[in-house]
């Protein structure tokens, strides 16, 4: 979010009511972002009065605006074809200006749903739509959410086509979720996957065999171009991560691309083995638009070779916290390495190992003394969405919104979990990108989601979008962060014995009162509740298939420990 910054909300009657509500819980969700908020709300104005006003608006050189006309378009017979040139000359003359454009959909009017009005809002919102995809801008999909959140859909008006209290509701929250989220965050494979990588360590998920050979595709003036064309004026922040980025043939001429225009950025994970001085020097390092996740990795290199690369980069102005995968084996030397880190104030992020280690599959084998001591050192989030390896699946999420995966042809996919053969968003190069319009249910059984990135996208989470380095502002929102004093970690002393905070950090139940509270722990979703419980009850429906007769008996064993769940919660109800 752009901070220090001045949002403009420009539209008709709906714009003018909304704006001072918004502008007050603005304020109250984001105290710490310095920003002016301007109603520019005209009651009966349409597009056409608001391209009129527009030379006016400019000279408040806004860096968001909110654009929301369209409704007296419809009623004073302003044409679609009309509304979508006016439509076209504002956002360009604001983006002229440097600002970051945002549409607004139509709310609902009173009638019923397939009322000649209502149909008549849905073909004006379809103009508005297509309008944000052409100009590749942000739409804030205020009817769609009113659809859901208010049934019927009369009762968040206070006329015809006005919204009461309720009905603004609606849209401050979808005005709340879209607008601090300055960002398009892109995961691109620029050298193919699996690619290039400099070690070989043995808990990484590709076997190393693989890990070889440069497959950049196209010429580099190509990509900038499908970047621009496919997402406009919009903020880029690239993130590398697969192999060894910095092993790449063509990685500096990806930083030279990202460099050269002002509103991208750069983040990578890397093993920072090999040469800095480089990179250091380049155009995103000196603007401070480059971030680096430094990944430790004990089996291939010695810490103090490590450590002076990452104090090197610290000297050049780039913080880096150590991202620590907690290989089984590593737990007889994580504290030793711990305190060196400790010791030069750099923040270690522990990731949970996904894996088979002796035949056991990881993180779900990890002991309850393993998990406990992991958990101390980590963050709410990571504890609660990672090393409980909590299901993804219908999870409201970000993903394929303004997050997504780029493979080295340009193809698109959903996330780092769904790539483009299981989950297509189109291509840059052929024009057939189309991102999700809005937080949609994660929709793939059997995953985990094992990023930061994709862990913030969680609504139920509600994390702020993540800014500048991805790792230390997930680690922040969830108590692990830098202080005058060295690295502060929440958890540290946290009691992961007690029966309602392993429920809070979704911890597997060890007996019935952990089912309890896990039941009654209203923070998280039934479905969630309800998983992990009956994983304790029946685990042979998770871990083997079982015929009906087989059920049966299993159900009859288990009925007691049931019955003793039920009563007390009853007890406690």
């Amino acid at each position: 979010m752009e901070n220090p910054g001045k949002i403009l909300c420009f539209g008709d009657s709906l714009t003018a009511g909304y704006a001072p509500l918004f502008a007050r819980r603005f304020k109250q969700e984001f105290p710490d972002i310095d920003c002016e908020i301007v109603n520019a709300g005209m009651a009966g104005e349409t597009s056409r009065d608001g391209l009129k006003r527009l030379p006016k608006l400019l000279k408040e050189q806004p860096q968001v605006v909110l654009m929301g006309f369209g409704m007296n378009d419809l009623s004073k017979g302003v044409s679609t074809v009309e509304l979508a040139d006016n439509l076209s000359q504002m956002v360009s003359h604001f983006e002229d200006a440097g600002a970051r454009v945002l549409l607004l959909t139509l709310n609902p009017v009173r009638g019923r749903p397939r009322s000649a009005a209502n149909a008549r809002i849905e073909i004006y919102n379809q103009i508005i739509k297509d309008m944000a995809y052409e100009k590749r801008i942000r739409v804030v999909e205020v009817n769609s959410l009113w659809k859901r959140e208010i049934k019927p859909w009369h009762k968040g008006l206070k006329d015809d086509l006005h919204p009461n209290q309720k009905g603004y509701e609606v849209y401050l929250k979808a005005l709340l979720r879209v607008v601090p989220r300055r960002n398009i965050i892109i995961l691109w494979q620029y050298n193919g996957n699996p690619c290039e990588c400099n070690y070989a360590c043995p808990y990484c998920s590709y076997d190393p065999r693989t890990q070889k050979g440069h497959h950049f595709k196209g010429t580099i003036e190509a990509w900038r171009k499908a970047f621009k064309e496919a997402f406009g004026n919009q903020h880029l922040a690239f993130y590398l991560a697969h192999g060894e980025p910095m092993a790449g043939e063509k990685f500096y001429d990806v930083l030279d691309t990202v460099g050269d225009e002002p509103n991208w950025q750069l983040r990578m994970t890397s093993n920072i083995s090999l040469p800095l001085e480089k990179l250091v020097k380049t155009r995103l390092a000196r603007e401070k638009r480059l971030n680096v996740n430094a990944s430790f990795h004990p089996t291939m290199t010695r810490i103090e070779d490590f450590l002076k690369q990452a104090l090197f980069l610290r000297e050049n102005e780039i913080e880096v916290p150590v991202i620590y995968v907690m290989w089984p084996p590593f737990f007889k030397r994580f504290q030793q390495d711990f305190r060196v880190f400790d010791k030069h104030r750099f923040l270690v992020h522990m990731r949970r190992f996904q894996g088979i280690y002796r035949r056991k599959l990881y993180p779900q084998a990890y002991t309850e003394s393993q998990r406990q001591f992991m958990a101390r050192y980590m963050d709410d989030a990571t504890i609660k969405y990672m090393l409980s390896w909590e299901s993804s699946l219908g999870k409201l999420t970000w993903s394929g919104v303004d997050f997504m995966i780029i493979n080295n042809e340009g193809n698109v996919g959903y996330c780092d979990d769904l790539r483009p053969e299981s989950f297509s968003l189109g291509n840059i190069f052929d024009g057939r990108l189309k991102c999700l319009p809005e937080p949609g249910p994660f929709p793939e059984h059997g995953v985990s989601d094992g990023t930061v990135d994709g862990v913030a996208n969680f609504l139920e989470l509600n994390y702020r979008q993540l800014t500048g380095n991805n790792v230390l502002s997930f680690a922040r929102q969830g108590g692990v962060y830098h202080t005058s004093n060295g690295v502060f970690y929440k958890n540290l002393h946290t009691d992961f014995n007690d029966s309602r905070t392993r429920a809070k950090y979704r911890f597997p139940p060890r007996n019935i009162t952990d089912c309890y509270h896990i039941l009654l722990c209203r923070e998280r979703t039934l479905e969630s509740r309800a998983r992990q419980v009956l994983q304790f009850l029946l685990p042979e429906i998770v871990t083997t298939r079982l015929s009906w007769t087989g059920l049966r008996a299993l159900i009859a064993r288990r009925l007691p420990l049931a019955r003793r769940v039920y009563r007390s919660l009853r007890a406690g109800l």
